[in-house]
């Protein structure tokens, strides 16, 4: 078993040094993987890091261990919290929290007691790894998944539309969890091969994600989950709007999925909709999704919606094959092309076999090029010379050399148009933050609405284009536009802060200190 990951937060480094000293935390099974002196910091720090425990303090400047535990309650459910504090604070402490606190601590520290502590939580996360992957305990919960109409019913539900009225009568029928809500939103996971070796046995794999997915939906939304030979569909009920809250429960799913079985998560999101019998589109839409993989990686929930921005094109294709050659070509390597050209090309035993599945390929490759818009002369070349090329008694061999480079054009095609239009919603961002950087209510949940993108999807292109995520590139700006007003201007330190952003002065002297090694006042001398 690996090393649970902790965080220690204390306003006062000695504090810190002084416990990552006092224990011997590998014995223990942990391992510091950061530190932080406030609650902000912590938070930041806690999006880029995979936790599993956080010691903090309460009193703390800018914002409080309280203010934090609530955060990380909301943002990362599955940490746990050991809260440290003086004797003033502590029965308040224990009444304030009713979060992840597993433990209290009361100052000073004492190693003994610590090492005790984190014992103690140490048994609380093995019982919960140890819960997942009792093999006794999963196949009770295989046995007792859903009744077998029932299965079948959502399956038929989510794959095409039925009848409303009929899809009403039958949701009713066995209870479906999906049927209220004003919102309805479907999910496609599925764990990507080759990703590692599991921790428990592969045919369990699965039972134990849907019991991961059930878990962390149970307390926010209705749900339905199917789980099938390769994938599991998830349908879910929301009173509101749901693509971010789904995009982060699935990305925590994911997390939880690499760190608990050792295995990675695919996940698609189909968009949402208002009525039970759409939700089989919205399954659609997030199958689709999840051959994004190929360019995304697994371990994250990808969003058609961001997709399309890349791609541009109508998922509902004419016919299923044409589906399957737009996906090859969408995201498959030129070796995979090259065997798809073959076949369909097939061995025919005479030119005219050839010619003529050369024709039916081209019926089904114009319209993915007048679709995505892609330009028929740029992808086929002049018509007069490949209307030639098929006319002709043309050998076997260049008529597949043709189709080939055409494929492999619009591949190439498609990949350059989703890494622009990409550089363009992030040139889009950066030109939003510099215009609106003085404002302090300036979020990652505002920018990616004003972007029409999710916060998962922007937050991955945003990194691969600059290098910073979003909170570093927009403390950068602050801190660049509150240099040049120290040097040009007598504004008192207060008024610079809230220039560029910063309601707390005392923050914006503590994140300028970090910065630049000085505080503002002494910068100016």
């Amino acid at each position: 078993m690996s090393l649970y990951k902790i965080m220690i937060v204390d306003d006062e480094a000695e504090v810190r040094q002084a416990i990552a000293r006092k224990i011997d935390w590998g014995a223990l099974g942990f391992e510091i993987v950061a530190d932080a002196e406030n609650g902000r910091d912590a938070l930041e720090k806690a999006e880029t890091l995979e936790l599993d425990v956080v010691l903090t303090d309460i009193k703390m400047p800018f914002m409080d261990g309280l203010t934090l535990g609530a955060e990380l309650s909301r943002r990362k459910p599955h940490v746990k919290l050991i809260v440290f504090s003086g004797f003033d604070e502590f029965e308040y402490a224990k009444k304030a929290i009713k979060l992840n606190v597993v433990e209290y601590v009361l100052k000073p520290v004492n190693a003994a007691e610590l090492t005790a502590i984190l014992g103690r939580v140490r048994r609380v996360l093995d019982e919960e790894i140890e819960q997942r992957r009792n093999i006794r305990q999963l196949t009770q919960a295989y046995r007792e998944s859903l009744p077998l109409l029932r299965e079948k019913f959502l399956q038929e539900m989510l794959r095409g539309p039925m009848d409303p009225k009929l899809l009403e009568e039958q949701a009713a029928r066995f209870g479906l969890a999906i049927r209220s809500g004003a919102w309805k939103a479907a999910a496609v996971c599925t764990t990507v091969p080759g990703s590692g070796r599991p921790a428990i046995s592969d045919e369990l794999v699965p039972v134990s994600v849907r019991q991961m997915l059930s878990d962390a939906l149970r307390d926010l939304c209705g749900y339905e989950i199917v789980q099938g030979v390769s994938t599991i569909l998830v349908a879910t009920a929301w009173e509101r709007d749901p693509v971010e809250s789904l995009m982060r429960v699935l990305g925590e799913v994911c997390a939880e999925c690499e760190r608990v079985l050792g295995v990675t998560l695919a996940v698609g999101v189909g968009r949402p909709c208002q009525r039970l019998e759409e939700l089989c589109r919205s399954c659609g839409e997030a199958r689709a999704a999840l051959e994004y993989r190929a360019l995304l990686g697994g371990g994250k929930p990808i969003y058609i919606q961001d997709m399309e921005r890349l791609d541009r094109t109508d998922l509902e294709g004419d016919n299923h094959r044409e589906q399957q050659l737009l996906s090859i070509i969408k995201f498959g390597s030129p070796e995979q092309i090259a065997a798809m050209v073959d076949k369909f090309l097939g061995d025919g035993e005479d030119e005219w076999s050839v010619q003529s599945r050369a024709v039916g390929m081209l019926g089904i490759l114009l319209p993915i090029i007048h679709r995505c818009r892609l330009g028929e002369e740029a992808m086929l070349g002049p018509r007069r010379a490949w209307l030639d090329l098929l006319a002709e008694d043309a050998p076997g061999g260049r008529l597949r050399d043709w189709l080939l480079s055409v494929c492999l054009n619009m591949n190439g095609c498609m990949d350059q148009r989703r890494i622009s239009t990409a550089k363009r919603l992030v040139e889009e961002a950066e030109r939003y933050i510099r215009e609106n950087y003085s404002d302090s209510g300036l979020s990652v949940d505002r920018l990616c609405d004003h972007l029409h993108i999710s916060q998962s999807y922007f937050s991955t292109i945003f990194k691969q284009e600059t290098g910073r995520s979003y909170v570093q590139y927009l403390t950068d700006v602050r801190m660049e536009h509150a240099v040049e007003l120290l040097r040009t201007t007598d504004d008192k330190t207060y008024m610079v802060a809230e220039k560029v952003g910063y309601d707390e002065p005392n923050y914006f002297s503590y994140v300028f200190k970090k910065r630049f090694g000085v505080s503002p006042t002494k910068f100016r001398k």
